[in-house]
C-alpha cells in the first residue's frame, strides 16, 4: 500500500472500553479493563475514515482540527494539524 499524505479534518473521536474476567486456575479471579480509541477524518472528497490511534496520539487531537492526514491503508501514520 503506498503512503498517503492528504488535508483532512477531525470530525469525530471516540473510545471502546473491553473489559475481560479471567481465572487463574487456583481459585483466584481477576479483571482488566483496556480502552481503544478511534478517530474519523474527513478528506477533501467527503469520503471518512476511521483509524485505531494510541491514547496519546487521540489526546492530541480535538473535533474540528485540519491539518495533513498521513497513512498506510489501514494503518494511521499521524496527523500534522495546521495553524
Amino acid at each position: 500500500m503506498p503512503l498517503m499524505a492528504v488535508a483532512a479534518r477531525v470530525v469525530s473521536r471516540r473510545t471502546s472500553v473491553n473489559s475481560h474476567h479471567h481465572s487463574d486456575g487456583t481459585g483466584a479471579n481477576g479483571y482488566h479493563t483496556s480502552t481503544s480509541y478511534y478517530a474519523t477524518f474527513e478528506v477533501e472528497s467527503g469520503d471518512r475514515m476511521e483509524f485505531h490511534l494510541s491514547g496519546s496520539e487521540y489526546g492530541m487531537l480535538a473535533e474540528g482540527d485540519m491539518g495533513k492526514l498521513r497513512f498506510q491503508g489501514t494503518r494511521y501514520l499521524g496527523f500534522e494539524r495546521q495553524h
